[in-house]
């Protein structure tokens, strides 16, 4: 599906985080995780949640965190992406995530517990038990491209709801993107 409802209420256990974390910008160390790959050959955890949000907040990879001196971790992609076209004609998938079809939809994939809304209370524990751990979490998120790629990329979402409210078109021919 490209879309579901689900009910977003969540017991965060996190609501004085920032005040009672707050990490001096000469102390922060940031760690820029992908949450498949770091965990997703780890032999300690349980294969279940290998490459998981649920492996990235399990006890064995916060105190891996921890003894590293992480004061924060910077997620890769974690929204809902797609498989380009030239990858599946390749027998490849996008591993890296950088063609997102919603900013704030976790990507079902890193969820071990299911991709029907599932995914969403899988990444709010993950934020809530780094939070808990004292350790602040940074959000990648790429802006310039998305799953529609250029005018010959599929109208999945953006494109379709207000092409020129979220592309930078060419303002000649509004038929084409701009492309920094």
């Amino acid at each position: 599906p490209k879309s579901v409802v689900i009910n977003p209420y969540f017991e965060w256990e996190d609501e004085d985080f920032i005040k009672r974390n707050k990490v001096p910008l000469k102390d922060t160390v940031i760690y820029e995780v992908h949450v498949k790959g770091f965990t997703k050959l780890r032999l300690d955890l349980p294969e279940n949640i290998r490459g998981s949000y649920e492996g990235l907040a399990s006890e064995q990879m916060i105190s891996y965190l921890k003894d590293l001196g992480i004061t924060t971790v910077e997620l890769m992609p974690v929204f809902h992406f797609i498989d380009q076209r030239f990858l599946i004609d390749k027998g490849l998938t996008n591993y890296w995530g950088y063609d997102p079809i919603n900013f704030f939809s976790p990507e079902c994939r890193y969820s071990s517990s299911g991709c029907l809304g599932e995914q969403v209370f899988s990444f709010k524990k993950m934020v809530n038990e780094l939070h808990n751990a004292g350790i602040e979490v940074i959000i990648d998120v790429v802006y310039n491209h998305t799953a529609e790629g250029n005018h010959l990329g599929p109208t999945l979402s953006f494109r379709g709801i207000d092409n020129i409210a979220y592309y930078m078109l060419q303002p000649d021919n509004k038929r084409y993107y701009l492309d920094f």
